[in-house]
């Protein structure tokens, strides 16, 4: 504006006049009827402005009034009603247009018209028709395929049984299942797989080789993907006539009779030296099986009552070269080296036996006459392994329960081992050892009808009640000397 009025653009200002100052008397007389016209047009401009404003201000009341009733809402849930500011999580699952029904709890899902159609039509006939219909085939196909799902879970069982080294149990569950299963005819590899290499670990070797001639052919052996299998039966033909070759050799030996050591010795050597099939003795055997021929050394050697660590020795140069064959000789390893007391010994056998089959007693009960056979028995130690068996054995195994009976001797606790010499025997083990142990029990607690009823019992089978329970009965050796004894039967 200031520059126009620089360019000389605008008139010279003048001095204003407020609109309501103008009068009739403020122009002169000769413009009075142009006055009154401009009078005229000015106030139809100001009645057309007030008008404008008028209304602008209805507006704005308008808006003031619906502002004050929103603010005034005591709860600002109820202006949900407006679907545009509903939350989605607040709205009926069924409907998604209404709001839940919250009358029923804060999670209840649907609208109050929802619940009110589900309560009088639950369900369309179509849809009760259909049910039906699949509860019909669901059962059917139940009923068809349950004897394959049951085979199924029990060989999925014993693999998982297997793979945790649980064999035995694996062993009896696979052994259920090729005996009755509707699908042992198309059993799976694994399955065959895994109870060929148990039955091998535990020393069933006759057992393998049958289950897989119960499979496979003589031709279906030939062929080049079977000749694991064709290996697991050759082996179990060796073995066989490797029994068979050291029978002849130590016959006498084994059978009581007079004998010469030095002389079956010489003829169990011989063995590793002869070719059975030039000899016409076998149609598989290059040469006999020499752990096998090894163990017998052993045997005799403790038959003929050779040192325990000679017997270790003898027992250690086979575990040189047995591997595979540990069945063959690993828990008469343990076991000597237990009666020795020789802790390092016992370790390494008792570890190589369990990580081939945890439910291996016989390591067990090794173990926990390690530390009877101590410088100093320790029961505590030998109740903690007892412990342990019981554990991993299961209910179905009490053999623990021998050296358990033997721990509480020690303890002086003799009410404790007749109550665990007992279970043993109401279990049915009743080896000549626990007939020896029952009957030094029963004499301990002062009960010699125990004593009497073992002693005719072992008779009953051509066995004698061992000689170190007779001295006791007689006075002559106490508990503790029995325990100590490493040739003790008990």
């Amino acid at each position: 504006m200031d520059e126009l009025k620089k360019d000389n653009l605008l008139p010279e200002e003048e001095e204003s006049i407020a609109p309501e100052e103008i009068t009739e008397d403020s122009f002169p007389e000769e413009q009075a009827d142009e006055n009154e016209e401009l009078m005229e047009e000015l106030e139809s401009i100001r009645d057309m402005f007030q008008q404008e404003l008028d209304r602008a201000s209805a507006e704005d009341s308008e808006y003031d009034e619906d502002e004050m009733l929103i603010q005034e809402l005591e709860n600002p849930d109820e202006y949900i009603e407006y679907e545009e500011e509903a939350d989605p999580e607040e709205l009926c699952q069924c409907c998604e247009e209404k709001l839940r029904f919250k009358e029923l709890g804060e999670d209840y899902p649907y609208c109050e018209d929802c619940r009110n159609a589900m309560k009088k039509y639950p369900l369309r006939k179509s849809g009760i028709l259909t049910f039906l219909l699949s509860g019909v085939l669901l059962f059917a196909s139940f009923y068809v395929s349950y004897p394959y799902m049951n085979d199924a879970l029990m060989v999925a069982e014993a693999s998982a049984s297997y793979k945790s080294g649980y064999i035995m149990t694996a062993l009896q569950s696979y052994y259920s299942y090729f005996n009755g299963s509707k699908t042992a005819e198309g059993t799976s590899k694994r399955a065959l797989d895994e109870m060929v290499e148990g039955y091998n670990k535990l020393g069933y070797q006759t057992n393998s080789a049958e289950l897989i001639k119960n499979n496979y052919s003589e031709d279906e052996l030939e062929k080049p993907w079977n000749k694991k299998y064709a290996s697991t039966v050759k082996e179990a033909t060796i073995l066989t006539e490797t029994y068979e070759a050291l029978t002849e050799v130590t016959n006498d030996a084994f059978s009581g009779k007079d004998y010469d050591y030095d002389e079956v010795m010489a003829g169990l050597n011989a063995l590793k030296e002869v070719n059975p099939l030039e000899e016409g003795k076998s149609q598989v055997a290059e040469k006999y099986n020499e752990v096998f021929i090894e163990y017998y050394k052993f045997v005799l050697m403790s038959i003929a009552e050779k040192s325990l660590s000679e017997q270790l020795d003898q027992l250690k140069y086979i575990d040189s070269i047995g591997e595979g064959q540990e069945w063959v000789y690993l828990a008469n390893y343990c076991a000597v080296a237990a009666r020795l007391g020789d802790e390092e010994a016992v370790n390494y056998s008792f570890d190589k036996l369990i990580s081939l089959n945890r439910e291996d007693n016989t390591a067990y009960i090794s173990k926990a006459n390690l530390y009877r056979f101590m410088e100093t028995p320790d029961a505590e130690k030998m109740i903690a392994v007892c412990e342990e068996a019981k554990a991993a054995l299961g209910a179905s195994d009490v053999t623990y329960k021998h050296p358990l009976a033997i721990a509480y001797l020690i303890k002086g606790e003799g009410s404790l081992a007749l109550e665990e010499i007992e279970a043993l025997f109401n279990a049915g083990n009743y080896t000549v050892q626990n007939c020896n142990l029952y009957a030094l029990v029963g004499l301990y607690n002062g009960d010699k009808e125990i004593y009497e009823d073992m002693k005719a019992l072992l008779a009953g089978y051509g066995y004698e009640i061992s000689d170190l329970v007779t001295q006791y009965k007689k006075g002559k050796i106490t508990i503790e000397e029995i325990i100590k004894d490493q040739g003790g039967d008990i």
